[in-house]
């Protein structure tokens, strides 16, 4: 996990992430990362060391570490949050659902799992909930991100139910951070 971080902190310093229209990139912690005590600490140092500024960074947690590992998790959100890095959820909907949990952490942005726009494809109901939950978080503050957006119909249903983000194959397959240069078009002002 940290040589990702430190790759990603390396490509936010030598690629202007603004001329591309991105503010922030996304990195993964792992349930293990979670658990580790000195967690905030190293990434505040790997951050300083590539001088960038740290809203160019969101951690994202799965529902799983904020079972698992909560206060360990909490004490690193606290201070990775204070040195001004944001956080997302990745999975709602899946497994460890619980908005306890979901509102005792301090999120940017709420990943809703790929199964849940899965279910909404195929009938009401479920398109209702999904859209009942997005409302519900953004009356919080929450940001909300479709994952698994594959097709043109799952994308109306995503922007009818409120996405700011959308996430999918529909938009391009996972690529090396090498590679994101070449993938994105600098923004022609």
């Amino acid at each position: 996990g940290e040589i990702v971080f430190e790759k990603v902190c390396h490509a936010i310093r030598n690629e202007q992430l603004a001329q591309y229209g991105l503010h922030y990139i996304e990195v993964n912690l792992s349930v293990a990362q979670c658990s580790d005590e000195k967690l905030a600490e190293r990434y505040i140092r790997i951050m300083e060391r590539y001088q960038i500024d740290p809203s160019n960074i969101n951690l994202e947690i799965t529902e799983s570490a904020t079972m698992e590992m909560k206060q360990t998790l909490l004490a690193n959100m606290e201070k990775l949050i204070a040195y001004g890095v944001s956080f997302s959820l990745d999975d709602f909907g899946t497994g460890y659902s619980n908005f306890d949990r979901i509102l005792s952490l301090k999120l940017d942005v709420v990943k809703f799992d790929r199964s849940l726009l899965l279910m909404a494809n195929k009938d009401e109901n479920s398109q209702f909930i999904l859209n009942y939950f997005s409302t519900a978080f953004k009356k919080l503050g929450y940001k909300v991100l479709y994952e698994g957006v594959e097709t043109d119909e799952q994308e109306t249903i995503c922007v009818n139910s409120h996405a700011d983000y959308l996430q999918g194959f529909k938009f391009s397959k996972p690529i090396p951070i090498e590679e994101l240069k070449n993938f994105l078009s600098p923004i022609q002002e």
